[in-house]
C-alpha cells in the first residue's frame, strides 16, 4: 500500500512538472510578442503590464506608443500614453502569414490627444482645451467563403465632446480587392450601414472658433451660409430628400445644445455599388440609391428661402436687348415722326 502511494505521489509531481516546464502553450500574448511587438522598431511600443486574454487576445495597461519615423516621414514624433489596449480576439493566423487579419475586436482606451496633435492642428485654438482623452473601438470580421464584410463596430470617442459610431455589411468583397479599387468600386456591394455622431460639446467650441478664423464673425453667418447651399439643393426634391435636409439642418442650428444624436441609416436596394451610387443624378436619385434615411430627435420642418430669379426670367422681360429689326422699326418711326 505504502509502495502505491509513493507511486501515486510521484506521478502527480511528475504530471505537475510536466505542467510547469513542458512545452508552453501559445496563449494570446505570447502570439503578440512573437508576431507583432518583436517586429516593430525599438522602443516604439512600451507598457507597464500584460495579460492574455485566451488564445487570440490580450491586454496592455499603461501604455508609450512612439510612431517609427518611416510613420511620420522622419519627423520626430512624441509618445503617446494610452491607459490601455485590449484585444478581445485577433486573427493571428493571418498575422503569422503577413496577411490583413480576418477578423478582430478591440478597445484602446485613455489615449492622451496633447495641444498640437497633428501638423496645422491647435487643440487649444479650436476648443480651448489643452488636452483631451480618447477611446476608439473596432469590431470586424470578414467571411472570405462568403465575401462578406461585418463591420459591427468601429468607434471614436473624444471623451467630453462628441462620439462617432459606425457599422455596415458588405457583400461581394475580399481583401485583394484593396489593391484593385476600380473592381471593387464596381462589385462590391452596400448591404445596410449606419452612422451615428453624438455631439457632446464639440459643435459648441469649434463653430464660434472656426467662424471667427474664417468670416471674422459669429457662427450663425456660416450657419446660414451651409443652409443656403442645401436649400438651393432642395428645389425640386421628393419629400423624402426634404425630410432628410430637415433633421440637418434643425442639427445645425442645435449646435450649442443638440437634442440628441443624428443618425443615418442605410438600407440600399440589392446590388448597390459604389459606381451606381456616384452615378446618381440629384439628392433624390442619391438618397433613393442608398436608402437613406436621417433621424433627428430635433427635427423641425425648415422654411426654404426661395432662389434668387435667374437672368432672363419672366421679370426681365422688358429689360430684354432689342435685336437688330426691332432697331430698324424704332428708327424708322422716328424719321416718320420728324416729317
Amino acid at each position: 500500500m505504502r509502495t502505491l502511494k509513493r507511486l501515486g505521489l510521484a506521478a502527480g509531481a511528475w504530471v505537475l512538472v510536466v505542467a510547469a516546464f513542458g512545452p508552453a502553450h501559445a496563449d494570446g500574448l505570447s502570439k503578440f510578442n512573437e508576431q507583432i511587438k518583436a517586429k516593430l522598431p525599438p522602443d516604439t511600443l512600451k507598457y507597464k503590464s500584460a495579460k492574455a486574454l485566451g488564445d487570440n487576445g490580450f491586454e496592455l495597461d499603461d501604455v508609450i506608443f512612439t510612431p517609427p519615423p518611416d510613420a511620420t516621414g522622419g519627423a520626430k514624433a512624441e509618445p503617446v500614453k494610452i491607459k490601455s489596449i485590449t484585444v478581445d480576439e485577433l486573427d493571428f493566423d493571418s498575422v503569422g502569414k503577413q496577411a490583413p487579419p480576418n477578423f478582430l475586436k478591440m478597445r484602446i482606451e485613455g489615449v492622451d490627444i496633447g495641444e498640437k496633435p497633428a501638423e496645422g492642428v491647435d487643440l487649444k485654438a479650436m476648443t480651448g482645451l489643452d488636452k483631451l482623452s480618447a477611446d476608439f473601438q473596432f469590431d470586424y470580421r470578414i467571411d472570405p467563403a462568403k465575401k462578406t464584410l461585418t463591420v459591427n463596430r468601429v468607434e471614436i470617442n473624444l471623451n467630453g465632446l462628441a462620439r462617432l459610431e459606425m457599422s455596415m455589411v458588405l457583400d461581394n468583397i475580399s481583401l485583394d480587392d484593396a489593391a484593385q479599387p476600380d473592381k471593387a468600386m464596381n462589385e462590391t456591394t452596400l448591404r445596410t450601414a449606419s452612422l451615428v455622431y453624438d455631439d457632446r460639446s464639440l459643435l459648441s467650441k469649434t463653430l464660434p472658433a472656426g467662424a471667427k478664423a474664417m468670416q471674422g464673425s459669429d457662427p450663425g453667418v456660416l450657419i446660414a451660409m451651409a443652409k443656403g447651399v442645401l436649400d438651393g439643393m432642395r428645389a425640386g426634391q421628393g419629400e423624402p430628400t426634404q425630410k432628410a435636409f430637415d433633421a440637418i439642418e434643425s442639427y445645425m442650428e442645435d449646435y450649442k445644445a443638440p437634442k440628441g444624436p443624428l443618425r443615418l441609416t442605410f438600407s440600399p436596394p440589392p446590388g448597390t455599388t459604389a459606381a451606381s451610387v456616384t452615378g446618381a443624378a440629384g439628392p433624390d436619385a442619391m438618397i433613393k440609391a442608398l436608402g437613406l434615411k436621417v433621424d433627428y430627435a430635433g427635427t423641425r420642418k425648415q422654411e426654404v428661402k426661395a432662389l434668387p430669379a435667374a437672368p432672363g426670367g419672366v421679370g426681365d422681360a422688358a429689360k430684354k436687348p432689342k435685336d437688330e429689326d426691332e432697331d430698324d422699326d424704332d428708327a424708322t418711326k422716328d424719321v416718320t415722326k420728324s416729317k
